[in-house]
C-alpha cells in the first residue's frame, strides 16, 4: 500500500536538519571541551575549568576564520573590476617603492642634468621632469622609471597614486606610476593648470573657442568625469584627497576691475540634477571678490578650504563659511597652502631680508605671525614647521616658539618631505637636510 502524499519523507528537509546539527556542533564549544578530556595527555591534568577555555578558544578560533574568509570573498566580490593583471603586475613592481618610503637615510640624490628641470615629491620620493625626461626615484635614491618625453615646458605634480606631468607651452599630459606611463592625451587647446588627488582623480586646465576656461576631470583609470567651462581664466585648481570635491580661483576684468571668483565643485561620479547647465548643478560654494589678484587655493585638513590673494588669506568650514581670514597690503615674497594650511611671506622692509610670516594650521587656526630676517624664495608648511627657501640655504621656523634652524645649502627647489627632512633639488643632485627632531 503506498503512504499518502504527506507522509512521505522530507530528504530535503532531513538533509537541512542534518546540516543544521552539524553547524551547531560546529560551533557548540562541548563537543570540543569532552575531546579535550579524552584526551590522554591531558588527563593527568583532570581540571574540567581548563578544558572549558581551551574548548572556547577553538571555537572563537573557527569564528575567526570564518569571519576572514567571509571578508577575503566580500572583498574580492566589490573590487572585481580592479583585479586585473595589469593591476597585479603594477603590485609587484610597485611593492618595492612602498618599502622604501619609510626609509629615508641617504643626504644626496643624483640625476641625470638637464635644462629647465622641474620637480615633484612622489609617493615618498622626488620625481625629476625635463623637457625630454621623467625620472622617479624612491625615499632611498632607487630610480624606478626613466622615460622619454617630449615636453617643451613642463610642470609636474605628484600624489600619492600617480604622477601628473603637463606642458606649459603644449597641449599635451601625462600620468606615470612609478614604473611606467599609463596615460597620454593631446587637447585641443594649450595646458595652463593641473592637479591630482592622493585618490588618482586629476583636473587638466586648458580652453576652447566659446570659453576662457575649460577643466577637464579624469577618474583614477583616466576616464573622463566631466568638463567644467566658464568665460573666465583659471590661476588655480585643486582637488581633494578622495577626488570628489573641485576648488577652482577664476580671474576675469569687467567694469574696470578684476573679479576674482572662488568655487567648489562637486565632481563625484553622480548624474547632474535638473539644471539646464550641469555646471551650475554641482557648484557647492561660490564666493566674489573685487580688487584682488588670486594666486592659490587649496582643501585644507578634513573639511576646510583656503584661498590666497595678494591682499590676504580666506580659509572656509565646511559649509563654505568664513572661518577666518587675515587682510594686508605688503608685497608677497613667497605664498603656500596645501592640506596643511595656508601661509605667506610678506616682505616689510626696502630689503628682502625682512618679512613677516603669517600661517594658518590645517584647522584654519592663526598659528603664527611674526617677523624673520631671512630672505624668503619659497615657503612651505608642514605640522608646526615653516620651511624657508632663502637666498643662501633652508630654514625651518618653529611656529610654536619662534625658533630657527639654518642651514647653508646649493640653490634649488625646496620640497618638505615630513617635519623634520626638507629637499633642496638642484640642477645636477638633490640634498637631503635633517632638521632636529622635536
Amino acid at each position: 500500500m503506498k503512504r499518502p502524499f504527506s507522509e512521505k519523507p522530507n530528504k530535503d528537509g532531513g538533509k537541512a536538519s542534518a546540516f543544521a546539527e552539524s553547524i551547531a556542533r560546529f560551533f557548540n564549544p562541548e563537543p570540543q571541551k569532552e575531546k579535550i578530556l579524552r584526551h590522554e595527555d591531558f588527563a593527568a591534568a583532570g581540571d574540567p575549568y581548563y578544558a572549558t577555555v581551551s574548548a572556547r578558544y577553538k571555537i572563537a578560533q573557527r569564528i575567526i576564520i570564518i569571519l576572514l574568509v567571509l571578508f577575503l570573498l566580500i572583498s574580492i566580490f566589490t573590487n572585481i573590476r580592479e583585479i586585473t593583471y595589469g593591476n597585479f603586475f603594477y603590485f609587484i613592481r610597485d611593492f618595492g617603492n612602498a618599502v622604501d618610503i619609510d626609509t629615508t637615510s641617504y643626504e644626496t640624490l643624483a640625476y641625470d642634468v638637464y635644462s629647465d628641470q622641474v620637480f615633484s615629491l612622489y609617493r615618498g620620493g622626488v620625481a625629476a621632469v625635463s623637457p625630454s625626461n621623467v625620472s622617479v626615484f624612491t625615499a632611498t635614491g632607487r630610480r624606478t622609471l626613466k622615460s622619454r618625453s617630449d615636453f617643451v615646458m613642463p610642470y609636474a605634480v605628484g600624489s600619492e597614486k600617480y604622477l601628473l606631468v603637463y606642458d606649459l607651452s603644449g597641449n599635451s599630459f601625462a600620468v606615470y606610476n612609478s614604473f611606467s606611463k599609463v596615460y597620454t592625451e593631446t587637447l585641443g587647446a594649450p595646458i595652463t593648470d593641473g592637479a591630482i588627488s592622493d585618490s588618482g582623480v586629476f583636473a587638466v586646465v586648458s580652453s576652447s573657442t566659446e570659453y576662457r576656461s575649460v577643466i577637464s576631470v579624469y577618474n583614477d583609470n583616466m576616464k573622463i568625469l566631466g568638463k567644467y567651462s566658464k568665460d573666465a581664466y583659471v590661476f588655480d585648481v585643486a582637488v581633494d584627497a578622495e577626488g570628489k570635491r573641485m576648488a577652482v580661483i577664476y580671474f576675469e576684468i569687467g567694469d574696470g576691475r578684476g573679479k576674482t571668483t572662488f568655487r567648489v565643485y562637486d565632481i563625484s561620479n553622480r548624474q547632474a540634477g535638473g539644471n539646464k547647465d550641469p555646471d551650475e548643478d554641482r557648484i557647492l560654494s561660490e564666493t566674489v571678490m573685487d580688487y584682488v589678484f588670486p594666486l592659490s587655493c587649496s582643501f585644507v585638513g578634513e573639511d576646510k578650504t583656503a584661498l590666497v590673494t595678494n591682499g590676504g588669506i580666506w580659509i572656509y568650514d565646511e559649509e563654505y563659511e568664513l572661518h577666518s581670514s587675515l587682510e594686508f597690503s605688503d608685497t608677497l615674497s613667497a605664498f603656500y597652502t596645501g592640506e596643511n594650511g595656508a601661509a605667506v611671506a610678506l616682505r616689510t622692509g626696502s630689503v628682502n631680508d625682512l618679512n613677516r610670516l603669517i600661517a594658518f594650521n590645517s584647522s584654519g587656526d592663526l598659528i603664527f605671525d611674526e617677523n624673520v630676517d631671512e630672505s624668503v624664495r619659497e615657503l612651505v608648511l608642514e605640522g608646526d614647521y615653516l620651511f624657508i627657501k632663502s637666498d643662501t640655504g633652508a630654514v625651518r621656523v618653529n611656529t610654536r616658539n619662534s625658533e630657527k634652524e639654518v642651514f647653508d645649502c646649493q640653490s634649488g627647489k625646496l620640497l618638505v618631505y615630513d617635519e623634520s627632512t626638507a629637499i633642496v633639488c638642484g640642477e645636477s643632485k638633490a640634498v637631503y637636510i635633517k632638521f632636529e627632531k622635536q
